[in-house]
C-alpha cells in the first residue's frame, strides 16, 4: 500500500531536525523525497524541499521537465 503525500512529508519533516546527527536522516529524507517525486510528482518533491526549508539542511529542488 503506498503512502499518501501527506505521510510522506510528515516522515521527512520528522527526520530534518535530525541531518548530521543520527546515522540515516539524510538517506531517509532523500529516499522520501524520491518517493514523492515517484508518486506525486516533481513538482510535489520540489515544494517539500521548499516548505520543509530543506535547502538549509543542503537538499537542492530538481529541475521540471516540461
Amino acid at each position: 500500500m503506498s503512502e499518501t503525500l501527506r505521510q510522506l512529508r510528515a516522515r521527512a519533516k520528522r527526520e530534518a531536525p535530525y541531518v548530521g546527527i543520527r546515522p540515516y536522516s539524510h538517506n531517509i529524507i532523500r529516499l522520501t523525497l524520491a518517493q514523492i517525486e515517484k508518486d506525486h510528482g516533481r513538482a510535489a518533491a520540489n515544494k517539500t524541499v521548499r516548505d520543509l526549508n530543506l535547502a538549509a539542511k543542503e537538499f537542492n529542488e530538481e529541475p521540471e521537465r516540461d
